[in-house]
Order: C-alpha cells, then structure tokens, then sequence
C-alpha cells in the first residue's frame, strides 16, 4: 500500500473520533462510552483478540449470517462452531461507519475490510442494542464471506 493511501486509512479512521469532540472540550468517547465499547468489541472479533471479553459483548442468541449460513454468533466467536470465521489478521480495516439512533438505545457499524494484497474485500454490518444494564450487546452480524 502506497504512503498516500495509508495516510488516507489513518484519516478516515481518526477523523470521525476528531470531529465529534464536545463544545466544552471533553472528548465525545466520554459522553459516549458505550459506543466505544462496542466498537472496540467489533475490532477485537475481527482482529481474532480478548475472545472472552468479546463474547461478553454479544447477546444471548446473536446471530451470524455468513454467505448461505445463518449460525450463533458466539460459537463462532469463541471457536465453537469453526465452520466460518470472522477473525483473520491478513485483513485491515478500510472503513467504518457508525451511527447509533436519537435516544442511543441501538445503533449499527458497517465495516469494510480487505486483505493487504487487496484480492478479497468483505463488508461486515454489525447491529447492536443497548440490555438492562445500559450496555451494548452485539444481536446480529451479516458478513461477506
């Protein structure tokens, strides 16, 4: 990858986190926590990493739907079900959007990733709600296999 299109990945990933600081000068991921949370959970189970801690993040009875295959999600995130898996460090993310809705009770994050030789690019949209105890939980994952 070119020095040119690295510093564009760097830009696209770091300038949504820049824009959304607050008025009053503290950070938006203050405010917004939870949302950091969950987005650094999505990261994790990409990147194959703190599988437990990523488990913790999805819901009971969260699904994958990758290619014709419609399975639990925290089986194939803890390495239960290895017919699929969303883990691969040979991919990096290109792009992220995100967005949670007005009263922040659910959002979605839609992820681009590709491999460094460029020759498979998947799409990753990801929703998650917020539980009882006011944190986000992963419900449903559709990927590209």
């Amino acid at each position: 990858m070119s020095r040119s299109r690295k510093l564009i990945v760097v830009l696209l990933l770091t300038g949504p986190i820049v824009a959304v600081f607050s008025a009053a000068g503290q950070p938006a991921q203050d405010e917004h926590e939870e949302f950091y949370k969950i987005v650094r959970t999505i990261k994790d189970i990409l990147q194959g990493q703190n599988t437990e801690q990523a488990r913790a993040g999805i819901a009971p009875g969260a699904r994958l739907i990758w290619g014709a295959k419609f399975v639990d999600l925290g089986d194939v995130v803890t390495g239960k079900n290895t017919t699929c898996s969303l883990a691969d460090t040979s991919f990096h993310g290109v792009m992220i959007q995100a967005r949670t809705n007005e009263t922040e009770d659910m959002g979605w994050v839609i992820l681009k990733t590709r491999q460094s030789d460029t020759t498979n690019v998947r799409f990753h949209s990801v929703v998650f709600l917020k539980d009882s105890t006011g944190r986000y939980r992963i419900h449903h994952w559709h990927s590209g296999n």
